[in-house]
């Protein structure tokens, strides 16, 4: 069994809406995008 490919959404902030729908589109597709909004929760730690 195969990992998903991980795919990071780089974007400015006026772009956020339409990000966020390629966001879910990648994820209907079985793909696994990283988005700040969606997976970068307050006081976690990311380095």
């Amino acid at each position: 069994m195969s990992k998903p490919v991980q795919i990071f959404l780089c974007h400015a902030s006026e772009d956020k809406p339409k990000v966020v729908e390629v966001y879910r589109f990648l994820q209907q597709q079985g793909f696994k995008p990283w988005l700040d909004k969606e997976d970068l929760l307050p006081g976690q730690r990311w380095d």
